[in-house]
């Protein structure tokens, strides 16, 4: 019996599994965390990245109007101005009018005082035109002036998005074109520091440990729970197959109608219907013994007794040869017990092989049934054979065959039949020969076990029984000549036996 060294260290089952299926559960929700964060943040700076775009383009689209509005009063100026020389009128309403005119784009094109934003805007020669903070009172970072435009806006017209580290602060900046008539003309950036919602977003991710945490703790206790639910009848199986190995066949084992899960209660039932055969085993066992005792003992009392009669001349002429016959007799049954035990192990164990031929099945069942007729055992049953075509050919050896068709006329005599008949027929694969009688049959309950070796039904009823080897050893004899015996039916009013065999 095998036990666990008191020196080793085990884990229990509930605990191990309960801490490896949380383990996977922790890094599947962390590994989900990290993903939807990144998801989150990546989402977040594109959704910024285009509002501010968008505010870029429209502070540009403003300042271009408000060029080309400037361009006209300049224009009208210098009329004025002209007329005013010939005129000599005042030039105080020409230099208001210049005023204004100068400070009309930036004026227009001025961000919102609600954002945080630094403007820059670039000519295509990269000089800095104009410099704009929606806010004059913000301290604007030397990290966030921009010194010059980028190539790629002013010469092939792209905008461009970057990011920049200030301060431990992430500012973005975006750069679009600025263009009249489809022909770029120069540069605007627009750049924004963090905004509020940068500390929502981390509650949010925040939020979302927690919620992982949360997850995480309630998925265990999930587990926990439902592990244990699942491993209980798997301990009292355990501490059931123990009291097995110790010899106990009748152990304690779960309420299968508790048992919900269909696996579960498979290996239930798989283990109490172990537990019943290994208790039928037993007893088996037990009763082989007692069987082979009593029988070996009887014959042996019995050829002692009457070889001494002999012997000391208690008995004399006739009456002491009939004594040798009986003890004969008697020793020839020993005999024939002892080769059967060793039969049916050489067949276990597959050292037995037979001469496998050719075979008619009429002359394999007549080579059966003659040397039985004779018997007085037989001579209340009237055998015959049914063929429906004498030309059946059956491939085996012809011994073992024949030793299987006895073994199955003998039994059907044991149980009171007087009709026995052997029909052989064709088959898909081969030749059928069924073995019927119209004997008291086989108990129900016994049927499931009479091909396990040993088993000796209800012995009281019979008046002679051998070692339970009959049925077995015919089923071992037909799987080694390729064929197969099963019981086709049973009942009060008879039994069929079937044996199946190869054929050309």
């Amino acid at each position: 019996m095998f036990r666990p060294r008191s020196h080793e260290k085990t884990i229990p089952l509930l605990q191990f599994w309960t801490w490896r299926y949380a383990l996977i559960l922790l890094v599947t929700l962390v590994s989900l965390g990290l993903l939807a964060g990144m998801w989150i943040q990546i989402n977040d700076d594109q959704q910024r990245f285009s509002v501010l775009q968008a505010r870029a383009e429209q502070l540009g689209d403003s300042y271009m109007r408000a060029t080309n509005v400037q361009v006209k009063i300049v224009r009208q100026f210098q009329l004025q101005k002209a007329i005013a020389v010939s005129t000599a009128a005042t030039t105080v309403p020409a230099k208001a009018a210049m005023a204004t005119a100068t400070m009309v784009p930036l004026e227009i094109a001025r961000p919102i005082e609600k954002y945080d934003d630094f403007m820059q805007i670039f000519d295509m020669h990269d000089k800095e035109i104009a410099t704009i903070n929606s806010r004059s009172s913000m301290a604007v970072p030397m990290e966030v002036i921009k010194t010059s435009a980028d190539p790629a806006v002013l010469a092939q017209g792209q905008s461009v998005r970057e990011k920049i580290k200030v301060n431990d602060e992430t500012w973005l900046r975006v750069g679009v074109p600025l263009s009249e008539n489809d022909v770029i003309t120069g540069a605007l950036y627009l750049s924004a520091p963090p905004e509020e919602n940068t500390v929502k977003m981390n509650q949010t991710y925040v939020m979302l440990a927690l919620i992982i945490v949360g997850i995480t703790f309630g998925g265990w206790i999930v587990i926990y729970l439902l592990s244990r639910k699942l491993t209980s009848p798997l301990r009292q199986l355990a501490g059931a197959a123990i009291q097995i190995a110790e010899g106990d066949y009748s152990p304690t084992l779960p309420m299968i109608n508790d048992v919900k899960e269909a696996e579960l209660r498979q290996l239930v039932a798989s283990f109490d219907v172990m537990t019943k055969r290994l208790k039928q085993l037993e007893q088996m066992r037990t009763d082989l013994l007692a069987g082979v005792s009593h029988e070996l003992r009887t014959p042996v009392t019995s050829i002692r007794g009457m070889v001494q009669a002999v012997q000391g001349g208690v008995v004399t002429g006739a009456r002491a040869d009939e004594f040798l016959q009986t003890t004969l007799e008697e020793a020839k049954r020993m005999q024939k017990m002892v080769e059967d035990l060793l039969d049916f192990s050489s067949l276990e164990a597959g050292v037995i092989q037979g001469d496998r031929k050719e075979l008619l099945a009429s002359e394999l069942i007549e080579s059966a049934i003659s040397p039985l007729r004779s018997l007085p055992a037989f001579a209340s049953a009237q055998i015959k054979a049914e063929l429906t075509d004498d030309a059946l050919v059956v491939i085996g050896d012809s011994g073992q065959l024949k030793q299987i068709l006895i073994n199955l006329l003998t039994n059907s005599t044991a149980a009171g039949a007087t009709e026995i008949t052997l029909a052989a027929s064709r088959a898909e694969g081969g030749v059928v020969i069924d073995v019927t009688d119209n004997g008291n049959g086989i108990k129900e309950s016994e049927v499931p076990y009479i091909f396990e070796r040993y088993y000796r039904g209800d012995s009281k009823r019979k008046k002679k029984h051998g070692l339970g080897l009959g049925l077995p050893l015919c089923r071992l004899l037909a799987h080694a000549n390729g064929g197969e015996l099963f019981l086709l039916r049973t009942s009060e009013q008879g039994t069929v036996f079937r044996l199946r065999l190869p054929s050309t």
